[in-house]
């Protein structure tokens, strides 16, 4: 009896703690046409994105004002229309390293709004590779060109603009991984390496000692040309897919615990090869392919708000909380929202790869489930507003 009470108070804790839950906002659409493969940094509390594929490789360049949700468009990239480009931010510069037919490197100043070239990048034309910046130095590894690909870690230093190579990846080589910096560190994964297919590995690299160490798997199956940022200490990593098959699922990354949490779910729905940047205490993804339609090129753009730190967000806009019980659950389960007024909401149910399961519209504030047919696991119930704000729960079924 003891032990089903602290079971009962241990599930309306979980349930408790979901009241205030991270979420996605749809923002302002992308500048100029859809696409994907495109590249951006943020750079002075703005965002910056362009180049890419839109039927052509692109080079219009965009800034975005979070303060007012607005687009501008800026000087083109110089270079021509690229797709798959490595970008990194250091000091008040952005640099993007060309690709898929040459090795130049311009730095952008937004000040100026104008384009410098810097020394090229020595490993070689190639793209698809993972950038960041650790300690006023940026660094690009993996990617292929020309059928072969890379494993390799370079290191651009702006003070005497030149490139040093670091370790290698203890890895094959791979491409269409993803990452992010956090400290002195940098963390890469996903991807895929030929001969050995999708990836869900995941490495730590220390600019310190200039060493590599392997981490804890990313949740899930391998994918490619998943979307990965960073904030305030922790990382984010998901969407992408696995051979035709689109994610919307996010996870992040705990280094302290070397652990992954559940996070809301891309609120564009299943996407690959976005672009994304991290302002201030909010994440920034957007463009990709289209999950849902295949082939399909788009140009939303969404804002990822924390549970920890909500900043520039109206929370109160999206209000309401839910429930579910009971959980575990083994025959019906019962949703129930608070009072929250008229908004039509929608619930999806994925697994815990994001993969999805159950979808439907409510019309009121209280489903109830037959799941008796579901198999035994854990479950990831998501209830969205007309905002694209969503609340997350796990359910386990038995």
């Amino acid at each position: 009896m003891q032990m089903r009470l602290l079971q009962t108070l241990l599930i309306l804790f979980l349930l408790a703690s979901t009241a205030k839950a991270d979420y996605w906002v749809q923002k302002s659409n992308v500048g100029g046409l859809n696409r994907a493969d495109a590249t951006g940094f943020s750079l002075n509390g703005k965002g910056y994105m362009g180049t890419g594929y839109s039927g052509t490789y692109q080079s219009d360049w965009w800034e975005y004002d979070p303060a007012s949700d607005t687009w501008t468009q800026k000087a083109s990239y110089p270079g021509g229309g690229i797709v798959e480009a490595a970008s990194f931010t250091i000091g008040s510069f952005g640099y993007v390293v060309s690709s898929p037919s040459s090795n130049d490197v311009y730095r952008y100043d937004p000040a100026s709004n104008t384009w410098t070239a810097m020394t090229p990048f020595p490993g070689g034309i190639r793209q698809a590779a993972v950038a960041f910046t650790i300690n006023n130095k940026g660094y690009v590894c993996t990617g292929m060109g020309f059928g072969l690909d890379y494993n390799d870690l370079w290191e651009y230093d702006p003070s005497t603009n030149t490139w040093t190579q670091k370790s290698s990846m203890p890895t094959n080589g791979r491409h269409y991984a993803c990452g992010f910096a956090i400290g002195n560190k940098a963390y890469i994964g996903t991807g895929i390496i030929p001969g050995s297919g999708l990836m869900n590995d995941f490495w730590e690299w220390d600019a310190i000692t200039d060493a590599w160490t392997a981490k804890q798997n990313v949740p899930g199956f391998g994918r490619i040309e998943a979307s990965a940022f960073s904030l305030a200490g922790y990382g984010y990593l998901g969407m992408g897919s696995n051979f035709g098959t689109y994610y919307s699922d996010f996870y992040q990354y705990n280094p302290a615990t070397n652990t992954w949490a559940i996070k809301a779910s891309y609120g564009g729905g299943p996407t690959e090869e976005a672009t994304q940047f991290s302002i201030g205490a909010n994440g920034y993804v957007g463009t990709g392919y289209d999950g849902i339609q295949p082939g399909v090129l788009k140009n939303d753009f969404w804002a990822y708000v924390s549970e920890s730190n909500p900043s520039g967000v109206d929370e109160n806009a999206f209000s309401f909380a839910f429930s579910a019980f009971p959980n575990p659950c083994t025959a019906y389960l019962t949703l129930q929202m608070d009072n929250s007024g008229n908004e039509v909401k929608n619930i999806t149910v994925t697994d815990t790869q994001g993969r999805m399961f159950y979808k439907s519209k409510l019309e009121s504030n209280r489903l109830n489930l037959d799941v008796r047919g579901w198999a035994n696991g854990a479950y990831v119930f998501r209830i969205q507003n007309a905002k694209g704000q969503e609340r997350t729960i796990l359910i386990n079924k038995l």
